[in-house]
């Protein structure tokens, strides 16, 4: 449950499928999928792990961490594991630009958990993270494949518009616990108006190609 596990999945599943729909039919799809799992894991842990206190105070009944159902420190040593784990088989998977390119998504992931996500720059590691993603993708399958900026900007306003979603159903605890992000800053009718601006770039895009 720390781990965020619906989204973890989805991603992990994302990110496996497209390597394969780019070609990546050998090993190499193995590589990819831990090196997805492991860093995804990571980043619910991490996530868990420093809005515990939080999640506490606000009584979120539905993470594990609240009410000492999973003690904090258990997850210290999950979580190295799992960064370590992420390292070698991100170049495994994608060689030295793609696994960078994941290992960067990781890292830009980690500094929404520790700086960000309280923040109306809250949408920018998700942007990021999306858009390096396609880089890890297309470099597992091979090397000399590149993704488009199209590509690149379809994946970014994409984790922009999943951070919206994921953000959304917790708009009025997180506004009456006067935390920030950008949805609480931007209040459900204009977030929809951006879900709904971002959904149509996306749109364009994908004609235009």
């Amino acid at each position: 449950m720390a781990t965020h596990f619906p989204q973890a999945l989805t991603m992990i599943v994302l990110t496996t499928t497209l390597s394969f729909l780019f070609g990546n039919h050998s090993i190499g799809l193995i590589y990819v999928f831990i090196a997805t799992a492991a860093g995804q894991a990571s980043i619910g842990w991490v996530n868990d792990y420093v809005d515990s206190n939080t999640d506490t105070k606000n009584q979120r009944t539905h993470k594990p961490l609240v009410g000492d159902s999973l003690d904090k420190q258990v997850l210290r040593l999950p979580i190295l594991i799992a960064l370590l784990l992420s390292v070698p088989f991100s170049f495994l998977a994608a060689g030295w630009v793609g696994g960078l390119a994941n290992i960067f998504a990781i890292i830009s992931a980690q500094l929404y958990n520790l700086y960000l996500s309280r923040t109306i720059w809250s949408w920018l590691p998700y942007a990021v993270s999306f858009g390096l993603l396609m880089l890890f993708v297309t470099q597992s399958s091979s090397t000399n494949l590149w993704p488009s900026w199209q590509v690149v900007l379809i994946a970014s306003c994409v984790g922009v518009i999943a951070h919206l979603f994921n953000a959304l159903p917790d708009l009025q605890m997180d506004k009456a616990s006067d935390l920030g992000g950008l949805v609480v800053w931007l209040g459900k009718p204009r977030a929809v108006f951006v879900i709904t601006i971002l959904s149509i770039v996306i749109i364009y895009l994908l004609l235009v190609r």
